[in-house]
């Protein structure tokens, strides 16, 4: 029995693995949605693909496309509380867009495309590192003209 669902799990653990190496390096720089919350949102989009994947096998008729519409929009709402604005300021908007992008990590995990699913987690990663190079550049640009 195990042996059906083992496909399954390899998914779940994939996408597992994949949140939690995005929520460090998140929580690495302090940020609200850290290692636990990325890995939740990341294997809980893996599980609900699972299940419409498994109830369009089931019932002929199913609408997939619809399932993964609301992992999108409940995601939208999530990341909607985590973006804050003070005076004129934005805050929390990477952290969203982050937790939006691991939902399409999350996705292709569900549907086993594992080559997608990291090459997406590395772009994901390489793009929040951007900021911390571009303020190293930055920075060293500021002591050379003083």
């Amino acid at each position: 029995m195990l042996q059906t669902y083992f496909p399954y799990i390899i998914r779940i653990i994939v996408s597992a693995v994949l949140g939690l190496a995005i929520g460090y390096e998140r929580e690495l720089q302090k940020k609200s949605a850290g290692v636990r919350d990325v890995a939740l949102i990341t294997v809980g989009a893996t599980m609900f693909t699972i299940f419409a994947l498994e109830l369009a096998a089931e019932f002929t008729g199913c609408d997939i496309a619809r399932i993964v519409g609301y992992i999108i929009a409940s995601m939208g709402f999530l990341g909607s509380g985590i973006i804050i604005q003070r005076k004129g300021d934005v805050e929390g908007l990477t952290t969203a867009a982050t937790l939006w992008a691991m939902v399409a990590t999350g996705l292709f995990c569900g549907i086993g495309n594992y080559v997608m699913a990291v090459f997406a987690s590395v772009i994901i990663y390489l793009i929040l590192k951007f900021k911390h190079v571009m303020k190293k550049i930055e920075a060293h640009n500021e002591e050379k003209k003083c």
